[in-house]
């Protein structure tokens, strides 16, 4: 797999208590929201904004977690974009969690229609254990 350019850097915050769906055998799925605040960079460049994101988790008992995302990605001049994707996040004792993650967007605005044929790479460094505050690095898949 190879990374293409930074397109957004910024960071987020989880808003809004996390909700716990169903726990079994396979562990507990959960729904959580965040958002971000992210700036462009390449070819995103002056394309800044806010992305709102909600996910549904499953967090096995050990071992590494998946999230399905829905969101909303907001320019300051008013253009949207929607993404959906999935990410897989590793918990590791003593360390603050971390995510990696594969987004895909659709919009009908024509300044943002080059993201119709992105394949996003989305990272997530969490700056503490319990993901109030992140990190958040999206590059482009070639």
């Amino acid at each position: 797999m190879v990374l293409g350019e930074i397109l957004w850097e910024g960071k987020g915050k989880s808003v809004g208590p996390s909700f716990i769906k169903s726990i079994g055998m396979d562990g507990v799925t959960s729904i959580f929201a965040w958002m971000a605040e992210i700036k462009g960079m390449g070819k995103a460049k002056g394309v800044d904004g806010n992305v709102n994101v909600t996910a549904t988790s499953m967090t096995p008992p050990k071992g590494v977690a998946g999230a399905k995302d829905k969101g909303i990605f907001m320019t300051m001049t008013g253009d949207m974009a929607v993404l959906r994707g999935y990410d897989l996040m590793k918990m590791t004792m003593g360390a603050n969690p971390k995510a990696v993650g594969l987004w895909s967007f659709m919009t009908t605005s024509e300044k943002l229609s080059w993201m119709n044929d992105v394949i996003a790479v989305l990272t997530i460094e969490a700056l503490d254990p319990m993901w109030m505050e992140f990190k958040v690095t999206i590059h482009e898949w070639k």
